[in-house]
């Protein structure tokens, strides 16, 4: 788990119905060390990945038969899926990033975007992602989670986390008491190449709804002006 992951390892699906599209990216990829599968649609994703693991998706929002926002949800959230899922989209809209953040993805790209840009990403998600936890379990007050499960248990109770819930709630375990920056939890998502909007708002509010969903609490406290803590009851 500690060992960074070669690009020539990287083993990336690309959900995308646009045939041409789907060639002009999985070309410039594969010329670049990776291995790329396709799918055109909701329901050849679901059967290549049941075939095989791949390191990353990449998702078309617009798929035929079901959108990929749709399919990121229930892979995550039926099949607990816990590859990370970049979507690839001309959909550049706040209200679709947000959907596709509360549906478990860690990036999200509008075309038309630069090939070297979505190679850069898909390398920068996976080597994060092996490099990942080292602990397995971390312990604050009740709440314990489980990094290489992706669990989050709390009086009784069980939270699946998605990749990138993991990893701002494992940072901000880890620094507890003490306050984690804005831009140490952008490091830890996005490392050297950090997104042009701002997703990791709405991944903390996501976060924030999931947790009080499940455990009728909201743990991440937020330091204005200087990033987030998690706090529990003493």
């Amino acid at each position: 788990m500690g060992a960074l992951v070669s690009p020539a390892r990287i083993n990336v699906l690309l959900v995308e119905d646009d045939l041409d599209v789907a060639a002009g990216f999985g070309d410039y990829l594969q010329s670049h060390g990776l291995s790329v599968d396709f799918a055109y649609s909701a329901t050849q994703a679901r059967a290549r990945l049941r075939e095989e693991a791949f390191d990353v998706l990449v998702l078309d929002v617009n798929l035929p038969g079901e959108d990929g926002i749709s399919l990121c949800r229930d892979l995550k959230a039926r099949q607990q899926i816990i590859q990370p899922v970049l979507f690839l989209t001309a959909r550049g809209a706040l209200d679709d990033k947000l959907k596709g953040f509360d549906a478990g993805a860690v990036d999200w790209l509008v075309k038309p975007v630069a090939p070297a840009e979505l190679l850069a990403r898909i390398r920068a998600i996976a080597t994060h992602v092996a490099a990942g936890p080292r602990s397995t379990a971390l312990c604050v007050g009740d709440y314990r989670l489980d990094e290489s499960a992706g669990l989050l248990t709390h009086g009784g109770k069980r939270l699946q986390l998605h990749v990138s819930g993991v990893a701002i709630l494992a940072q901000l375990m880890q620094a507890h008491p003490a306050c984690v920056s804005r831009q140490q939890l952008i490091d830890r998502l996005w490392g050297d190449l950090p997104p042009h909007s701002d997703p990791l708002r709405a991944h903390v509010w996501q976060l924030r709804q999931a947790l009080l969903s499940a455990f009728g609490t909201r743990p991440i406290a937020t330091e204005r002006g200087i990033g987030y803590r998690f706090e529990v009851g003493e």
